[in-house]
């Protein structure tokens, strides 16, 4: 092609190949707008059949409404207005739902723990290849123990079974656990708190209850990089809604959200939520634009008759749903639709074999526009939606409410406190007849204040006998029916415990009576009204908490990519079987403390047994992490051993510094001795030779000795001090020496020398 300034030369071939192009996209564009016109009428088709359907339970939704909210319904108030008198309407049913709301709230959604949980299947199953590999790697070992010296038999293949499938239980209880705390966080994350509360509020309020979800969304995150820098980015999450029951509508022939034809929920758009699907994957950018164009300013709305009631009753404006035409209405369909309107649309081929056959389709019909139709992600075929209704009806996709359960008893309450409303009113003060003829002109018989005077003409009034005249004013006290009505009022309050099964001493009420004057009464009176709340969450465990845990246990299974959680468990939902029954339990469980602690049963239980329970007790009243775990007490009981091995270690070692110190001192005194007896040892010989030499001289100078015998010397065969006696001090001072002597000690009289006393002989002295 070339061009020459604003003059463009085209080829025959070039401009007949862009009319065939041209073709072609018109075709296409036929062709798609016939799909979606096929496809679009088949939902607007089966979306109009189930308002048509839904008509009473519109009616019945509204009256339930009514009656939580207090208000007549217009055309009752208006019967109540044209006969005059109170429009009193008693609020026993906004008690009963707020009441049975609460219990059910503080069952379902307790301070610790959660009313659902995952366990192992009985029998769990396991892979052809995991048997196989373990049957080999068993072998090998019983083969090494054989190489070994250590005898063995193959086991038989049935105990190998047995022996994996322990295993297998083991470790599949260990996948549960972690299962537990992933699915926990889920729910943290989705919301799932916030859509149960208000799940709860319309469970007491309407015949039926809803939760959407898992739905899997685009979900804006925070996250942190180097240096706390803020990084914005975006994670697929579960998430989890609450779904109005005027925004639900099942087909004529559903049971419960899965088994119907198809199941519908209106849904509204703003302008920046349709932008922000532009490029999701599922959603057809084309017609999402479409709708933009054609309804982007004025905004799109399909009014109902309900719309306005219901509008006035949620507190909104009238023009609520329009909103200067931001608002854009969609309807959502879940439910089957030809293979061949799939692929004409777009669907992937692979994913639809049969284009004859029916598939489950998740589609959005915003206006003549299909802006969304996929085959539904659940391999088991199940919507999204979860219902639950205080009282099932067999056979029925609705339910019966608390509002529903007690209209006669609201209905009888509110006329009778009309009644008596009226009664009190009239029996307040006198009625009066005033014979306004007879009464002087200027007297208004309107008012009427105390001690006032009647200016009246005189006459007679005809009729009476005599001539006599009737009074002016005459007055007339009706009687008052209070009590009456009172006593009609408890009598028909009292029926709504039993319809409900929610009496009042739950909620706080005073003067129960009978059994309830004392706390075991109360009590056996409360766990009797638990039987009847117990069956309606029961409903909740199987509608709602049973298939939302399924479903995330389910998408888990499927996506992630950690192992440690996957295994073979089914769900528990505990909220009925265990939540009520948790207070009896911590006071059994109180009382089992008590009656354990002693010597005996302590040597039964152990420490591993006493913790065990300490740490359920803590964990009922909220007090997690109070009692050591296992580990920790075994490291706590490692670490005192370590303590007390460490403590005799310093004991024994300051033993033998002791004993060291004090055979030091035995020593050092042994030694002492030892010196000291030596030195008198010393001192005794020499004492010995200067008591020789004086008795020697004694002798000499008596004459009694030869003066050529050597002096006597101490003989050698005298035994000497011996080391441990104690020393002999002043032993000199004892023996006789040469002084003068006092007459009367072994001195002669006369003499200057002492003489040989009489004992002499006995001591060895010659």
């Amino acid at each position: 092609m070339a061009e020459f300034g604003l003059l463009q030369v085209r080829s025959a071939a070039d401009l007949h190949a862009d009319d065939q192009a041209a073709e072609v996209a018109a075709q296409q564009s036929r062709r798609t707008q016939q799909v979606e016109t096929s496809l679009a009428a088949h939902i607007r088709r089966c979306f109009d059949s189930a308002k048509r359907a839904k008509r009473e339970i519109d009616e019945r939704l509204l009256d339930c409404a009514r009656r939580q909210k207090g208000q007549y319904d217009e055309t009752k108030l208006q019967a109540i207005r044209e006969t005059g008198g109170s429009e009193a309407f008693p609020k026993l049913t906004t008690t009963k739902c707020r009441a049975g709301a609460s219990w059910i709230r503080d069952i379902l959604m307790p301070a610790t723990g959660h009313p659902w949980g995952l366990d192992p299947t009985p029998v769990a199953d396991i892979p052809p290849e995991f048997l196989a590999a373990f049957q080999q790697r068993l072998g090998q070992q019983i083969q090494q123990q054989g190489q070994e010296g250590q005898a063995g038999e193959m086991p038989a293949p049935e105990q190998l079974e047995t022996k994996l499938r322990e295993l297998i239980q083991e470790k599949a209880k260990e996948a549960t656990e972690s299962h537990e705390l992933l699915i926990a966080d889920q729910l943290a994350e989705g919301g799932w708190e916030t859509a149960l509360e208000e799940f709860i509020d319309d469970f007491t309020i309407y015949p039926a209850a809803f939760i959407k979800g898992p739905m899997l969304q685009r979900v804006p995150q925070i996250a942190w990089g180097q240096g706390w820098q803020m990084i914005e980015t975006e994670e697929i999450q579960p998430l989890f809604f609450r779904v109005s029951p005027f925004d639900i509508y099942p087909s004529a022939d559903s049971t419960n959200t899965d088994d119907g034809a198809f199941i519908i929920e209106r849904e509204r758009y703003t302008r920046s939520r349709l932008n922000a699907l532009l490029g999701v994957p599922g959603y057809n950018d084309t017609a999402v634009r479409a709708v933009l164009t054609d309804h982007g300013q004025g905004g799109l709305r399909d009014w109902l008759t309900t719309d306005a009631q219901r509008a006035k009753l949620e507190d909104k404006a009238g023009d609520w749903m329009v909103n200067n035409g931001e608002t854009i209405e969609g309807v959502h369909y879940w439910g089957g639709a030809q293979g061949l309107m799939l692929l004409q649309w777009g669907v992937d081929p692979t994913q639809v074999p049969d284009v004859l056959g029916e598939y489950e389709v998740d589609a959005i019909l915003i206006g003549t526009h299909v802006i969304r139709c996929v085959i539904n992600r659940n391999p088991l075929g199940g919507r999204p939606y979860h219902k639950a209704s205080y009282q099932i009806i067999p056979g029925s996709f609705w339910g019966m409410s608390i509002p529903e359960l007690m209209n006669d008893v609201q209905d009888m309450c509110g006329a009778t406190a009309r009644a008596q409303s009226n009664n009190m009113a009239f029996a307040s003060g006198p009625q009066v007849e005033v014979d306004e003829d007879r009464l002087q002109p200027g007297e208004n018989p309107n008012e009427m204040f105390p001690m006032k005077r009647w200016r009246v003409k005189s006459g007679q009034t005809p009729g009476l006998s005599g001539g006599a005249s009737a009074p002016v004013l005459r007055f007339y006290q009706p009687v008052s029916l209070a009590g009456e009505l009172m006593a009609v009022y408890d009598s028909w309050e009292k029926r709504a415990d039993d319809a409900t099964n929610i009496p009042r001493y739950i909620y706080g009420a005073e003067k129960v009576g009978g059994a309830g004057n004392t706390a075991t009464g109360l009590s056996m009176l409360m766990e009797s009204a638990n039987k009847g709340i117990k069956d309606a969450i029961r409903h909740i465990d199987r509608g709602v908490v049973r298939r939302v845990i399924e479903a995330l246990w389910l998408f888990n299974m499927r996506y992630s990519n950690d192992n440690a959680i996957k295994g073979d468990c089914k769900v528990v939902a505990r909220g009925a079987n265990a939540m009520l029954q948790r207070e009896q339990t911590l006071q059994a469980r109180t009382q089992f403390l008590g009656f354990t602690n002693n010597p005996i049963d302590m040597q039964i239980l152990g420490l591993e047994g006493r913790a065990a329970i300490l740490r359920k007790v803590a964990e009922s009243l909220d007090m997690p992490g109070l009692i050591p775990t296992k580990d920790e007490m075994k490291a706590r009981e490692e670490q005192q051993q370590q303590q007390v091995a460490q403590q005799q270690q310093e004991q024994a070692q300051v033993a033998g510094q002791q004993m060291q110190a004090e055979t030091e001192k035995v020593n050092a005194q042994t030694k002492e001795l030892t010196a000291r007896a030596e030195k008198i040892g010393f001192e005794a010989q020499r004492l010995g030779m200067e008591n020789g030499a004086t008795v020697a001289q004694l002798q000499h100078a008596a004459g009694g000795v030869n003066e050529t015998q050597p002096p006597p010397m101490a003989s050698p065969g005298e035994p000497e001090q011996q080391p441990g006696l104690e020393p002999l001090e002043g032993a000199a001072e004892q023996l006789p020496t040469g002084g003068p002597a006092e007459p009367g000690e072994g001195q002669q009289p006369g003499g200057d020398l002492p003489g040989p006393g009489p004992d002499d002989a006995d001591q060895g002295v010659a």
